[in-house]
């Protein structure tokens, strides 16, 4: 293993041009923003337009393509490597590891989408494939479902894990996505090209969690405006942002170990005892089979829906469904994907994979079929009658549904504070690696500058300013089309490094190989 010790850019952060252009860039958008919001909405449309037009079809096959490198990853002998050297040990154990990327990888949309999509597919499947209201639109609605949430969309923060951790922790680099492009880039990743990567990682960060986080108010606002008559306004949406990111950053000041590690924890706990209280309330006969219906027809149509080829869905559902959903995980790529290879020193690529892509996608797959196939049922029943107002409100079709079981009260009582922490738990794992971005690859960024980035909360209050989900969408789709092609570049810079550092072990003499994780 070449170069300094793995981690050692934590011992000394310095700030160097990829903090003050990150930093004036982003003041500059957040005063545009507020004092012409109608403007910047204009441009990131216009943008969007351009760039779902021209690389808008390349989303699905890239997403295809990194789903199947991580699959060879896991099955190939190079499995075995691990982020680290030999005698490197896992940093936290399995469920804390699993608990905070669970939580900084899903967001506040989790919860909402998982009620609302199979919904919304259920009164507008893609075209041709399903009538409206039938049984055929619903099993279509959760299959689509299982894609958007299912193993394309882990696979995604996995290449990033992999190749930003095993740069950094096997070959002593720093924790930069233009560190783990050394391999390709040569000395360049050290240059303005590297800078330049960087740079767009974090605005990739900014836009892609101000996209979430401003999703996820407005469905919070539309929720309490159903429950408690609040009025559904700007302000009551800055009001929002501003408490729940006031308690995000508490969280990230304390760190990972404490404040992020336990209340990952706490969050998956409270979201599994909704999930039971949903699967034990709610008509359990018809989630199983929910499940297994919707797992049959998602592995049936699995490459269709891969290349978005199937039947005539159409260029425009497409560009609104396909191509935004991708763009949106992309976006969240360096943010989640850099916060996994930070937390998973010392284990295997094998087990990184198993815990990035097929554990996360089997709870989504979980969770879709309990909360989505609860929905569908009481739709389908007349229980409730939400599907029209699903793709507006998601929020009050969760509040509807949920309100519709048996024991509603405890259900809403599960549901605040598990809506806090969803939102919280993303929100101080984005300021702690903006931290460690902005830091020279920090491992431990210092609290001065975490504060300061969990002002990318800002983004979304501009955003919100504009048009709404119309330009926070857009802002998604923009972030994300230059790392689409860093993505790439990073599975190409990983292919090389691998093969050179295997190449090196099979020239020395057998030493037993690397131990399991622990």
């Amino acid at each position: 293993m070449g170069g300094r010790q793995p981690g050692a850019a934590a011992d000394n952060p310095r700030l160097g041009p990829v903090f003050y252009v990150s930093l004036v860039a982003s003041v500059a958008f957040i005063v545009v923003g507020f004092a012409v919001p109608s403007r910047v909405a204009d441009v990131l449309e216009a943008t969007r337009q351009l760039v779902v037009d021209t690389f808008g079809p390349a989303y699905p096959v890239t997403v295809l393509v990194l789903l199947l490198f991580v699959a060879a990853l896991a099955l190939t002998p190079v499995g075995r490597m691990r982020l680290g050297t030999a005698d490197t040990r896992p940093e936290f154990g399995w469920m804390s590891w699993i608990a905070m990327l669970l939580s900084a990888g899903v967001g506040l949309s989790f919860l909402f989408w998982g009620t609302a999509e199979p919904l919304i597919h259920l009164a507008d499947p893609p075209g041709g494939t399903a009538a409206p209201g039938s049984a055929e639109a619903a099993a279509v609605g959760v299959r689509y479902s299982f894609l958007f949430w299912g193993l394309h969309a882990w696979a995604i923060y996995a290449v990033v894990g992999i190749a930003v951790g095993y740069s950094s922790f096997r070959h002593g680099r720093k924790l930069l996505v233009s560190a783990a492009l050394r391999p390709l880039l040569g000395s360049k990743a050290d240059g303005p090209i590297g800078k330049a990567v960087d740079i767009l990682a974090v605005f990739a960060i900014l836009f892609g969690v101000a996209t979430s986080l401003g999703l996820g108010t407005r469905e919070l606002n539309a929720g309490l405006s159903h429950v408690l008559d609040a009025p559904e306004s700007y302000g009551v949406k800055i009001a929002i942002i501003a408490g729940l990111m006031t308690v995000s950053t508490i969280s990230a000041m304390t760190g990972l170990g404490r404040g992020i590690r336990v209340l990952s924890l706490v969050n998956i706990a409270l979201c599994g005892v909704l999930l039971g209280f949903v699967l034990i309330l709610g008509p359990t006969a018809h989630i199983f089979g929910t499940f297994g219906t919707g797992l049959r027809d998602y592995a049936g149509s699995f490459l269709p829906m891969s290349v978005a080829a199937e039947g005539a869905a159409g260029d425009t559902w497409n560009q609104e469904w396909v191509f935004f959903f991708w763009a949106w995980w992309i976006g969240w790529a360096p943010f989640v994907g850099t916060f996994i290879a930070r937390i998973s020193r010392g284990r295997t690529i094998r087990s990184i994979v198993a815990g990035v892509v097929l554990v996360p996608s089997g709870v989504s797959v979980v969770w879709f079929s309990v909360f989505g196939g609860t929905a569908l049922q009481r739709e389908q029943t007349g229980a409730v009658d939400v599907s029209h107002v699903a793709g507006n409100t998601k929020a009050v079709a969760t509040v509807e549904v949920l309100g519709s079981l048996p024991g509603a009260t405890l259900a809403f009582v599960l549901l605040v504070p598990v809506l806090a922490l969803l939102f919280i738990t993303s929100a101080d794992s984005a300021s702690f690696m903006l931290g460690s971005t902005t830091s020279d690859g920090s491992m431990k960024p210092p609290r001065p500058l975490r504060l300061m980035w969990s002002f990318a909360a800002a983004f979304a209050a501009v955003l919100l300013l504009g048009r709404g989900v119309t330009t926070l969408q857009g802002s998604a789709v923009v972030a994300a089309a230059p790392f689409a092609v860093i993505l790439i570049g990073l599975c190409v810079s990983l292919t090389l490094s691998l093969w050179r550092d295997r190449a090196a072990e099979r020239a020395q003499p057998p030493a037993g190989g690397d131990p399991p994780d622990s």
